[in-house]
């Protein structure tokens, strides 16, 4: 029954979303409380630590490609966790310092509109086969 729930690659993502999300969470407070970073300062370095874990697990063990196009998806998983990124930053900057929320309730907030944005972009876009990405942005 376990394996059987771990076979579709949504669940895979699950697992890594949220052991790479505790990890940039805790990453985030360690930042601001033990580096008096700004909490936006702590979001970019927590952040990009955690791409790292999450997409090496990404590639080998959530959508199970192969050696081939290995800097094509390199560079569109950056170009994708960037624009995550971004998003981050909008919300937490949003909540933090427009709205003057905790820090901490302003980060779960934006991982969760990144959580929505990683999966399908990474899905459909960086670890989609050659053709699917020809098909989508060819002229028909």
């Amino acid at each position: 029954m376990v394996k059987r729930l771990f076979q579709g690659s949504f669940m895979r993502y699950l697992v890594v979303g949220v052991t790479s999300a505790g990890l940039e969470f805790l990453l985030l407070i360690f930042f601001v409380e033990r580096f008096d970073l700004t909490p936006l300062m702590g979001n970019v370095f927590a952040f990009l630590i955690t791409c790292i874990l999450n997409y090496t697990l990404s590639r080998k063990w959530v959508f199970e490609r192969t050696g081939e196009r290995k800097r094509v998806e390199f560079f569109l998983f950056m170009f994708f966790v960037t624009c995550g990124l971004l998003i981050s930053q909008l919300v937490m900057w949003i909540g933090v310092d427009q709205w003057h929320i905790d820090y901490r309730i302003s980060k779960v907030i934006a991982t969760g509109f990144v959580v929505i944005w990683n999966f399908f972009t990474r899905k459909y876009l960086v670890f989609n086969r050659l053709e699917s990405l020809r098909a989508l942005f060819s002229k028909r």
